[in-house]
């Protein structure tokens, strides 16, 4: 598995199954080219911002801290709001916690630690590339900031003017595009470059699944990453790659845009409802009130699994076991917790139900939305495994061609492989493990299903490869075993 450097391409938000021969030919091709993992799962839950903490830190959420793309935390600024999307309020959040806002170390302090180096190309927000660099921010360049670094100024300029967010979308990954290629790859100190790209997720947000404009959008997407490629090909940079092209979830189409914050006025006069304070699907416990006791939470929780939009309600593992109908948050990372996130935990998530049945274009899967945005027309955040389920393929001189792997695997792993090649150690374990199906024919790993199942409401099934949890999907149970789904 020896190699010296790596490419990790992001396309946030592809679907696996919009990849395609004929929607984009670039992207279905390389599956010929190395190993295609066709059982890659994102991280519960699906947002955006727990992938890139995820994938940078090969740990779950229950060890890393970042749980839900908006947070309620003790102290986090104005109301208490933690919004992963801005740069400033994670940088804050590391200033008043002395460097701990993300709970494990990152693969940029592992890479420091070798002396190596963390490249970061983004056309996302500026959250999710701080959140790669935040520890050793010397190259990460992001057409929407300089971080409030002078360095990072002088290095876009290098680049030149970037475009304006309010202009073309696919501008912005243009930009970071040239990035990648013309400033890290060449750079022999940057052992590891990561290219984060926004696209198809925004699109897809706006114009949704299947959509024209989505389709289109796809198209020019896969052209120039193929011409990205044919220029790091022409200049032999691919030739001492290891590269992952990923996606960090999928999509849904909304089938209304209720917030969970609305929807709960619905509810009957509840006490415990003065003590929590929603945030996407997620309720946390409002900042100085006192923590609810298990007997004050179980009437609202009987009254969320009535509700025709409700899926599933998993609990903080210390109310779960008094809590029937739920299941601990603990059992979709595996049962891996780190006592410091027990604090970050929501008291309760509440998972929208989901289903196969096609969009408007044609395009399966439709979800019970928890969002506000009127305008969203997909959207990711639940257990379904529309929005679990992601695209990964694997190119290098060591990983082997035209292969399809079976074995369950995900975003959780991406760190884990890239240690193990460019021999980094950890001072504590990942959750992860290496993707070694990629590069040995031979290796048969362990496989098993997990079930959590309870005698009535939320259901949660899962995969081991060796010691490493996958969430497959989380569902009540007369959805759960609802075959066209998967």
């Amino acid at each position: 598995m020896a190699t010296s450097r790596v490419l990790i391409v992001v396309l946030d938000g592809l679907r696996p199954d919009l990849v395609s021969e004929e929607r984009t030919p670039f992207l279905h091709s390389l599956a010929a080219e190395g190993t295609r993992l066709t059982r890659y799962a994102a991280a519960y839950p699906p947002h955006t911002r727990v992938q890139v903490t995820t994938m940078c830190t090969g740990t779950y959420p229950g060890q890393h801290g970042i749980v839900s793309n908006v947070m309620v935390l003790e102290g986090s600024g104005e109301e208490a709001i933690l919004d992963t999307s801005d740069y400033r309020q994670i940088a804050a959040l590391d200033q008043r916690t002395g460097g701990r806002a993300i709970l494990r170390a990152p693969l940029a302090d592992l890479l420091a630690a070798r002396g190596h180096r963390l490249a970061v190309a983004a056309s996302g927000s500026t959250g999710s590339s701080w959140l790669w660099a935040r520890t050793q921010p010397f190259r990460l360049v992001n057409p929407r900031s300089v971080f409030g670094l002078p360095d990072l100024a002088a290095l876009r300029e290098k680049l030149g003017p970037p475009p304006d967010p309010a202009d073309s979308s696919l501008d912005l990954v243009r930009y970071a595009l040239r990035a990648a290629c013309d400033l890290f790859l060449p750079d022999p100190d940057v052992a590891v470059t990561v290219l984060w790209l926004h696209e198809p997720d925004a699109t897809f947000h706006f114009a949704g699944l299947g959509n024209p404009e989505s389709e289109s959008l796809l198209r020019q997407l896969d052209a120039l990453l193929a011409r990205f490629f044919d220029q790091l090909a022409a200049r032999r940079l691919l030739d001492e790659l290891l590269v992952f092209v990923l996606s960090d979830h999928g999509q849904s189409t909304p089938l209304h845009h209720r917030s969970l914050s609305e929807l709960l006025r619905q509810a009957p006069s509840l006490p415990v409802l003065d003590r929590v304070v929603p945030a996407a699907d997620f309720l946390f416990r409002r900042p100085g009130a006192a923590a609810p006791r298990p007997t004050e939470l179980a009437p609202l929780v009987e009254w969320l699994l009535e509700q025709p939009w409700v899926g599933a309600v998993l609990a903080h593992p210390a109310v779960a076991p008094a809590l029937p109908g739920t299941v601990a948050l603990t059992a979709v990372w595996g049962d891996a917790l780190e006592s410091d996130t027990l604090e970050r935990l929501p008291l309760l998530a509440v998972s929208p139900t989901w289903s196969a049945d096609r969009n408007a274009f044609g395009v399966p899967g439709v979800v019970t939305a928890l969002t506000e945005q009127v305008a969203l027309r997909s959207t990711h955040g639940s257990g379904s495994p529309f929005e679990l389920q992601a695209f990964a393929v694997m190119l290098g001189p060591t990983v082997r061609k035209g292969f399809e792997s079976r074995i369950p695997a995900g975003v959780v792993d991406i760190v884990p492989t890239v240690a193990a090649v460019l021999g980094l150690t950890p001072e504590q374990p990942f959750a992860g493990r290496v993707l070694k199906e990629a590069f040995a024919e031979a290796w048969q790993p362990s496989i098993r299903s997990e079930l959590r199942r309870p005698t009535r409401g939320t259901s949660v099934l899962g995969w081991r490869t060796g010691d490493t949890f996958y969430l497959d999907r989380i569902a009540g149970p007369d959805r759960f075993w609802d075959e066209s789904s998967g």
